[in-house]
């Protein structure tokens, strides 16, 4: 069951830094705002959703390994390398999805109406904190798993 769960982890992790860095890469490539939009318009309710389920079963089954693998007694000694590991990718996690719920209350409510400049602000703002969080989960995730 571990390692189905584990099959499952991965998968959702690969699609969801997957769509972020296309999502990401798209808006820096497409520099026609009008085709940017039309795209955007598009995909971004359906990546949106997918996110959502995505998120979601990566939390489930991080919830799933805290338990399984018994991460709150290594977390119970902050001195170790792995519990500081396990702490700065909890609290990346946490960043994650505060900023996923803001870019996609953002992208919803403004969704098929121009965005108002504080809007796409947050918006920005969001989409690259998502993108610079994926990485450096991946990066804590590498890291903890070279010491499990």
């Amino acid at each position: 069951m571990f390692n189905i769960i584990l099959f499952i982890h991965i998968l959702a992790a690969s699609a969801w830094i997957g769509g972020s860095i296309l999502l990401f890469g798209m808006g820096l490539y497409i520099r026609d705002k009008e085709v940017q939009t039309m795209v955007y318009y598009h995909i971004g309710p359906f990546y949106g959703y997918f996110e959502i389920i995505i998120l979601t079963i990566l939390l489930i089954t991080g919830g799933y390994f805290i338990h399984a693998l018994n991460i709150g007694e290594i977390l119970s000694h902050p001195q170790m390398v792995l519990a500081k590991y396990f702490y700065v990718k909890i609290t990346l996690v946490v960043l994650i999805t505060i900023s996923t719920i803001i870019h996609m209350y953002i992208s919803l409510k403004a969704h098929g109406r121009k965005r108002s400049l504080k809007e796409k602000l947050i918006s920005r703002i969001s989409s690259l904190a998502i993108f610079t969080l994926n990485l450096g989960i991946l990066w804590y995730a590498i890291k903890i798993r070279s010491l499990i």
